[in-house]
């Protein structure tokens, strides 16, 4: 065997043993995960570490897509320059809202920043909103109102990802093919 096979043969098998190791729980991917400058709870808890990497996939797509409708939402509805988008929010969902608001106000010794009622507003309440004023607002730039279905389907996966847990990788296509969908009719 010449240097080269030797190498390609080292080379795989070293491969072969990470990508086998990196399937053991017990094993971290390598990302830390430091909650000061020295400590690192990747060595003390790295299954739950790997678990929290392997869910960020799932965690930024939502994060991306449920503020990109928040601000198409009050884009649209603010367009005519006359009324506010709030003005047009059903009255069960401003309800809501207000609530969240006077918690907010509350917990004020949090440092949530200074935050307007858009970002309030939940997933499935901002999918309420399209659906609310489909005729009159979203209908002629959306024209597809099966769109509207199709993300709440995958509100269950946004709930399970935000409420600390993963989801499979067939899911996260799932929510990939929803915001491609979108994104085809409405682009970002």
């Amino acid at each position: 065997m010449n240097n080269d096979s030797h190498l390609a043969l080292f080379l795989m098998i070293g491969q072969s043993a990470a990508k086998a190791s990196g399937e053991l729980p017990e094993i971290t991917d390598g990302k830390p995960l430091y909650i000061s400058k020295s400590y690192d709870v990747t060595t003390y808890l790295p299954e739950t570490v790997k678990l929290a990497n392997q869910a960020t996939e799932g965690y930024r797509l939502f994060f991306v897509f449920e503020n990109y409708l928040r601000k198409f939402i009050i884009e649209t509805l603010t367009k005519d320059g006359v009324e506010t988008w709030w003005e047009k929010i059903p009255p069960d969902v401003q309800s809501e809202i207000d609530k969240l608001e006077e918690n907010e106000e509350q917990k004020r010794w949090m440092s949530l920043g200074s935050r307007d009622k858009s970002a309030l507003m939940t997933y499935p309440q901002l999918l309420r909103v399209i659906d609310h004023n489909w005729k009159d607002f979203f209908q002629d730039i959306v024209r597809d109102k099966a769109l509207i279905q199709e993300a709440r389907w995958i509100s269950h996966l946004r709930n399970t990802i935000c409420h600390m847990s993963s989801i499979s990788p067939e899911e996260i296509e799932r929510t990939k093919q929803v915001m491609r969908d979108w994104f085809r009719m409405v682009s970002p």
